[in-house]
């Protein structure tokens, strides 16, 4: 079964502060006519797009995967607020080729929307997958039980280490999965940084509202979700999607991992927006390249 992931290259980042972000690559057989970059959420890290990255360089896109700084194999000293990732991933599409599409899921969308505002030019199109305008508190009433969960797990985060605080967590859920699953979900998340998962549950809870200035800035962005998500209200995904000009894309049969629940609709409905919004660029050309040939 391991064939399926053949595709699949390690590729790192290493960034001025000696941060090294590990990112999953599946590269097309001939020349990419696009590059998708997907950025997990909280508790989340790369090989979330597992099955994804291969069905998504089989349309003809290179497709990645980063893990964010202090995540399972990116390895950094912090720091860790929004800004700092956000200019990770930017660092993550000025070293691939473009036109580069972010999809972003959950706390990553709030990543990459701050990515989109800082460097507009550098990004072809942003689709924000089961994600939010703000902070999860900016829409509380709606949504009880995330609130329920993610403020239960931030008290467990700042009283335990992340090996403790994930058992106290899941014994708490109580969520029915394979052994090896889960025992893998926890060995890659006890891997980061104790200080990350800090500082991320933070932003999870509290970050400022931009989805104004991603509107503002020009590049075509997309709200995703699951038909049945609800970590954020689908009330509140639907006001960002008015707010940004665009209809929310529902992915059927799927919950809040679309890209792991229904991976051939989430693939579909990302092909679609990549090929209704490719930039008209020359195949291959770097975005540094892109920027260049614009200026002449």
């Amino acid at each position: 079964m391991f064939g399926l992931f053949s595709s699949l290259e390690s590729v790192t980042v290493t960034r001025p502060d000696g941060t090294t972000l590990a990112l999953l690559a599946s590269l097309p057989e001939g020349e990419a006519t696009a590059t998708v970059v997907c950025l997990h959420g909280f508790t989340g890290a790369k090989e979330d797009f597992l099955l994804a990255l291969p069905e998504l360089s089989a349309r003809g896109y290179a497709a990645y995967a980063p893990d964010a700084r202090g995540v399972h194999m990116s390895r950094s000293g912090g720091p860790f607020d929004l800004a700092t990732l956000a200019a990770d991933v930017v660092a993550v599409v000025e070293s691939v080729r473009g036109p580069v599409y972010l999809v972003a899921h959950s706390f990553g969308g709030l990543v990459a929307q701050r990515a989109v505002v800082a460097r507009p030019d550098l990004v072809a199109g942003l689709v924000l997958v089961c994600s939010g305008p703000a902070g999860f508190r900016a829409s509380a009433p709606l949504i009880p039980i995330t609130i329920e969960r993610v403020t239960a797990f931030q008290q467990l985060l700042d009283d335990h280490d992340l090996a403790d605080a994930w058992d106290l967590k899941t014994a708490h859920e109580n969520v029915e999965m394979h052994p090896a699953m889960a025992s893998f979900l926890r060995e890659r998340f006890v891997a980061g940084s104790h200080a990350a998962a800090v500082s991320t549950i933070a932003d999870a809870l509290d970050a400022d509202d931009v989805i104004d200035a991603v509107a503002s800035s020009g590049v075509p962005t997309h709200v995703m979700y699951g038909e049945r998500d609800g970590t954020w209200a689908q009330v509140t995904q639907n006001e960002m999607a008015r707010r940004l000009g665009t209809e929310p894309i529902v992915v059927p049969d799927s919950t809040h991992l679309p890209f792991l629940e229904n991976v051939d609709a989430f693939v579909d409905a990302i092909a679609a927006v990549v090929d209704g919004h490719r930039l008209p660029s020359p195949a291959g050309q770097t975005t540094a390249e892109r920027r260049r040939t614009k200026g002449q």
